[in-house]
């Protein structure tokens, strides 16, 4: 059911808009949500950073702004493309809404980082062999569910004219990611010391 938000978004208005119970009313107040939801999610990533670079003191002050950095230009890289496919498609979808729903995506991402951040720390620091898998498993849990959050947050907007705007979806969802794969790699190390396989970027694969 929609709900129409009051004046201020707090907390609770945006977990309740990125989860499904709510959606913003006017382009405004989607515009406001969505730079709230970014902003948010970048600090929820720091805290992620901080956990993940814990295995040493210079690596976890480095990724507090490393992780959130990373994520905002793969953002910034991912979006345009993304309005540009709307167009193409003849979607319904408004680029406000696109966006909207982007920025919700990443927070609903980011919320799942910063809830695992406090066991990543304990493992890199109880288990030598547990910290660096537990690491990358959060981040791939995140991924998953900031894209499944994106996909349903853009079909509850549209009903039943979907195609063309889930077109665009996929588009901004699979540019984030190649983004993402090649700024980590300019960012290395994140997590452990020494990085990992995921951290070389595309040649990390042996293409």
């Amino acid at each position: 059911m929609e709900s129409t938000l009051g004046g201020s978004f707090g907390l609770s208005q945006l977990l309740n808009v990125t989860f499904g119970s709510e959606r913003p009313a006017t382009r405004a107040r989607e515009t406001r949500l969505a730079v709230i939801a970014l902003v948010t999610g970048l600090a929820l990533a720091a805290m992620w950073g901080l956990a993940a670079g814990s295995s040493s003191a210079e690596l976890a002050i480095a990724d507090l702004y490393k992780v959130p950095m990373v994520i905002l230009l793969s953002a910034i890289t991912a979006l345009p493309p993304g309005l540009l496919m709307l167009r193409i498609a003849n979607a319904k979808l408004s680029a406000v809404e696109l966006a909207g729903a982007f920025a919700t995506s990443i927070f609903g991402g980011t919320l799942v980082l910063a809830t695992l951040a406090p066991l990543v720390a304990i493992y890199y620091h109880t288990s030598a062999k547990a910290g660096v898998p537990l690491a990358l498993g959060s981040v791939f849990v995140s991924l998953a569910t900031a894209s499944m959050l994106f996909a349903r947050a853009v079909a509850r907007r549209l009903g039943e004219h979907k195609r063309g705007s889930l077109v665009a979806v996929v588009v901004l969802v699979a540019i984030f990611l190649a983004a993402l794969l090649q700024f980590v790699a300019l960012a290395s190390p994140i997590i452990g010391v020494h990085g990992t396989t995921f951290e070389l970027g595309l040649d990390g694969f042996h293409l």
